[in-house]
């Protein structure tokens, strides 16, 4: 009964912001020790128009499933897991121009994200951060102009490493990782196919025992790596051609 209610709630407003106005907006909320949840937000909307949806897992909520679905042009998809909620899954599907989509995990463990984006000007930002380990998180970008930049600090993957796999496929693409802070033992694999890419890693303030590979095939490929204060023992592999 938990996830029916659940569903129908997701889908009321949906449904609800697309009769009032142009714009689809959906705003789902698992909190306070909600276990075993499956939530499905799906919004298609044709023209220059807006699908914003919300997502947030909290305060100890374990092993719900999320699915997001949009369709359209200008989508905007904001995933956060936090304070100490394990185990979820979450899958993010855009197709059309303009997407961005943000995932933020903040003490947090064991979860699997997978974004994917087809279609033009594709943005995607993920964030692990307080002490988060083990989470594993796939972005996949098929398209011209497309943005990944991936974050990992505070501490994260010290106890175990998380995974976070990157694949861009088009013309302009863009790869920025970060790992700081004392973030240790994660693993981060980019791949880009087309021209024009650049790719730039920076890993800082005695972050160890982190392995980097970038793989960009085609021409005009760019590629920065910088390690500095304090870190150790990472592997950085960065294959061109």
């Amino acid at each position: 009964m938990k996830k029916l209610v659940l569903f129908l709630a997701a889908l009321f407003f949906v449904v609800g912001a697309t009769m009032a106005q142009t714009e689809n907006k959906s705003a789902v909320t698992v909190s306070g020790d909600s276990d075993g949840n499956e939530v499905y937000v799906k919004q298609d909307i044709n023209g220059d128009e807006l699908n914003v949806s919300s997502v947030s897992i909290t305060a100890e909520s374990d092993d719900n499933i999320v699915r997001v679905n949009q369709e359209g042009e200008n989508q905007d998809s904001d995933v956060d897991i936090d304070a100490n909620s394990d185990d979820n899954y979450v899958r993010i599907d855009q197709n059309d121009e303009d997407q961005e989509s943000d995932v933020d995990i903040f003490n947090s463990w064991n979860n699997d994200v997978y974004v994917e984006q087809d279609g033009e000007d594709n943005e995607s930002d993920v964030d692990i951060s307080d002490y988060s380990d083990n989470n594993y998180v796939d972005v996949d970008q098929d398209g011209d102009n497309n943005s990944s930049s991936v974050s990992i600090y505070d501490g994260s993957g010290f106890d175990s490493g998380n995974t976070v796999l990157v694949d861009q496929d088009g013309d302009g693409l863009e790869s920025e990782v970060e790992i700081g802070d004392g973030s240790d033992g994660n693993f981060v694999d980019i791949n880009q196919d087309g021209e024009d890419h650049e790719s730039d890693v920076l890993i800082y303030s005695t972050s160890d025992f982190n392995t980097i590979l970038v793989e960009q095939d085609g021409d005009y490929s760019t590629s920065d790596v910088e390690v500095s204060y304090g870190s150790e023992y990472n592997t950085i592999d960065v294959t061109q051609k």
